[in-house]
């Protein structure tokens, strides 16, 4: 019967702790502002330049998984670079370089670039996404969609540029509020997971040792 108890109480343990490991892997939306309605659209007076906004994200997922960023172009032509950078240069700038997509095609009209299938630690719980467009038409319309407030998360009302020069600066889109209409799709660190892990192991195990007693 004790035997019994024992195997019956290990299984519980089992099932607890792979229950807790799929709880804390699950995948959340950290930040959202890609609800309607959409409140105009961002197109630079350089579309050379490398632009983004910072957000902050909700919860304690911070390994981003999946991103999605929309964006308008009035042509199929040319190509856009998605990063993702710490804000851990001067002043609170973007700094440290996270993450790096490949070069997309862009399509005409508006449209939504999914990057998937990542796992891009960020060390923090705000970050700032950027676009880069590269080889567009002289007449070519590009820019980001504008929405707010987000639905998850939070973001400043401005945004950060990269100037020629390669230094980042702050700016303001006039009568309007600079967030862009993105989403982010994290999960927790892993040693988030292992102390989740470990804390039912270990409530578990000082139970069975007083049973034994």
């Amino acid at each position: 019967m004790r035997t019994s108890k024992n195997l019956l109480k290990g299984l519980v343990c089992a099932l607890a702790a792979a229950a807790a490991i799929n709880t804390a892997q699950a995948q959340i939306v950290a930040y959202d502002n890609s609800s309607d309605p959409v409140l105009g659209r961002f197109s630079p007076a350089d579309n050379s330049l490398e632009f983004g906004d910072q957000v902050n994200l909700a919860g304690d997922a911070n390994v981003v998984t999946e991103f999605r960023l929309e964006y308008y172009s009035s042509e199929a032509a040319g190509t856009g670079i998605v990063r993702f950078h710490a804000n851990d240069g001067a002043n609170g700038a973007p700094g440290t370089t996270l993450f790096q997509s490949g070069a997309f095609d862009l399509a005409a009209d508006f449209n939504t670039v999914e990057v998937t299938g990542i796992s891009v630690p960020l060390g923090s719980d705000f970050f700032t996404f950027t676009i880069e467009f590269n080889d567009l038409q002289n007449t070519q319309d590009v820019g980001l969609l504008l929405r707010n407030p987000p639905l998850v998360g939070s973001s400043f009302d401005d945004m950060w540029v990269r100037g020629a020069n390669g230094d980042w600066a702050l700016e303001q889109i006039p009568f309007a509020t600079a967030n862009f209409a993105a989403q982010v799709v994290a999960v927790p660190e892993p040693g988030t997971v292992a102390l989740a892990v470990m804390g039912i192991g270990s409530l578990f195990g000082f139970g069975y040792i007083r049973r034994r007693k």
